[in-house]
Parts: structure tokens; sequence; C-alpha cells
């Protein structure tokens, strides 16, 4: 069995550490800075009152669009003769990409020329042939069959040029022309010696170098939006870079079946696009209003009553309600014009 003496030395030694403990744990509580409440008994915060700058900042979703991007397709069907691209070619503003068969086409226009031909000749033969009778008196002219004729063959003439000029269009909508510089994105039909109509053999090309972000902002927000704004941007795809740019266009009239949505673009650095692709997705936040070095407290210690502004400052330990008058309020912070000084504390 224990013996008495060395239960007691146990518990004397137990009693010391409970008071060691006791001793280190009023210290530390001692040295904690008091932490002020409310009246409600709410755990109060502090803001130091110091000059700083103050942003407002609007920050919204978009996705990566171009500003030149069109859908090419034949005006009429016919046999795809020829396909001059491929997925991924870089391609030239007015360059031939794709044509049709031209063989039926270029031969209405030889038969159409010589028919062209053949009726000039004999509408230059007529007139010859009735030079003579309008020439002499002032009083001398054609008579009312001759004057028909003549008409007549002054039409002929006329619609054997309009079938020339037909032909030629023909001809040349024949051809697929891309009326951009860009990258061939898409294309429905990539071989050729199929029967095509408008709609199955289309070919989509993207100038890169006109990329932007389109992005839709509320109508709380859109006349807060100016353009030019500078933005900041970072991409889905780039998460660890922040790039910049600037609002190149603020829509009038808001998105179909959104009153409420308004769309902007915003411009990319020409640097990163050669990173980017189509309809990436980006997070973009939008500086509308900046004040450098100004005063301001936290958003949270503004107390608002009615139309006044007032602010709980700790002066010597005590909270002295007093009022200010704000300025620029962004999400955080709040501009103080009036009512505060440098180094002043606010608690909230």
């Amino acid at each position: 069995m224990i013996s008495l003496a060395k239960r007691l030395s146990s518990i004397r030694l137990w009693v010391f550490v409970f008071i060691i403990l006791g001793f280190v744990g009023f210290v530390w509580i001692s040295v904690q800075p008091k932490q002020l409440v409310s009246s409600k008994g709410i755990s109060l915060k502090k803001a130091v009152v110091i000059p700083k700058n103050i942003e407002n900042i609007i920050s919204l979703s978009g996705t990566v669009d171009a500003n030149e991007k069109v859908t090419l397709q034949f005006q009429t069907s016919g046999r795809l003769a020829w396909v001059g691209v491929k997925e991924g070619d870089v391609v030239k503003k007015g360059q031939i990409i794709a044509s049709l068969d031209q063989r039926n086409i270029r031969k209405n226009l030889e038969k159409d020329l010589k028919d062209f031909s053949n009726q000039r000749l004999s509408f230059d033969q007529f007139r010859d042939d009735n030079k003579s009778k309008n020439i002499g008196s002032p009083n001398t002219y054609l008579t009312d069959q001759l004057s028909r004729l003549a008409e007549q063959n002054q039409n002929t003439l006329d619609k054997t040029v309009i079938n020339v000029e037909l032909d030629s269009l023909s001809l040349e909508l024949s051809n697929l022309i891309t009326p951009i510089s860009g990258i061939i994105t898409h294309i429905d039909q990539k071989v050729a010696g199929l029967n095509i109509t408008p709609a199955t053999a289309r070919f989509e090309v993207v100038n890169p170098d006109s990329l932007y972000i389109l992005g839709t902002v509320d109508q709380q927000d859109i006349a807060r939006i100016k353009q030019n704004a500078s933005a900041s941007i970072v991409f889905d795809a780039l998460p660890n870079s922040v790039h910049y740019g600037k609002v190149s266009y603020i829509a009038f009239s808001p998105e179909a079946g959104d009153d409420n949505a308004y769309s902007i673009k915003i411009s990319i650095p020409q640097k990163i696009i050669p990173q980017l692709r189509l309809s990436m997705g980006a997070e973009v936040s939008i500086t509308t209003d900046t004040r450098k070095k100004v005063l301001s407290v936290p958003l949270e210690a503004i107390i608002d009553e009615g139309n006044k502004k007032y602010v709980l400052v700790l002066a010597k330990e005590k909270q002295e309600k007093r009022r200010v008058f704000i300025g620029l309020e962004t999400d955080n912070d709040v501009e103080i014009i009036k009512g505060l000084r440098a180094n002043e504390t606010v608690v909230y």
C-alpha cells in the first residue's frame, strides 16, 4: 500500500502545478487587449482613420468573343468543285477559299457574249442602213416604223448586255471570298465533289486581332460605367495573371428578353491574344471611380439616421457618436469628407 507520506507529497505536487497554471493564465489574460463590446454585448471592431486610396469597382463575368467573325456560304446550290483551305488556316481579306463547278456558267457566258456580238453587229448594220434617212434638212426624220425598229434593236442589244452581266455575276458568286483576314475556324464540307446547298457548306472565319470580352451589367450599375474605363481581367484559362483593358462599348438598349441587362465590351491587350480562344471565360473588375489619399472608414462603421450619417469614435476608452459627411461609397469603404481627423479610431 502507498504510504500516507507519498500520498501527501503527490497532492502537494498537483496543487503546486495548478497554482503555476493559474498564474500563467492570469498573466496571459491580463496582457491581452481589452475587447470592446456594444450595449447589446456584441464584440466591436476598431479601425484607425488614415489617408488611403479607395476605388469603386463593378465585378462581372464575361466570355471571349470577336468583332470580326463571319459565316460564309454560297448563294446558290451546286457541285462543290474546290476547297482551298482547312480549319486552322490563316487567310487574307479578299482570298478565294472555295468554288462551285463553273463549267455551265462559263458556257452560258460564252454563249451570251456571242449573242451580244451578233446583236451589236445587227444594230450597227441597221443604223448604217438607215443613216441616210436622217441626214439633210432638220425636218427629215425617221418614219414611225423605223423608230420602232431602232428601239427594238436597242432593247435586244441591252438585253444581251444584261445577260452577259448576269453570267459574270454568277461566275463571281461561284467563288467564296472572305471579306476579312483571320483564321478558318469551321468548315461544313471539307471535301470537294459533293452537291451542296447554301445551308450545307458554311465556312467560318474569325479575326483574332479583334477579340474582346463580352459581358452584361444590370441597369443599377450600367450608368456608373464610362467609356474607356479601366478594367482588370483574369482569364479562367490563365488564373495566375492579371491583365488590363478598357471598356470599348456600352449598349444603349438592353439584351433581348432581359430588360435589366446591358451588354458591354472590354478590350484585350494584344500581347495576350495568341493565348486566347473564343468563348473562354473571364472575371472582370471595372473601376468606376477613384479617390486618392482620402480619409475613409469601413462601410459597416456608418450609422444611418434619416439623411444624416454618424460613426462611433473611440476617445479615452469611451465611445463618442459623431456626425460625418461622406463622399464616395464602395463595397468596403466610405470616404469621409468632414467629421473625422487622421489617426482617430472608430468602432463598429
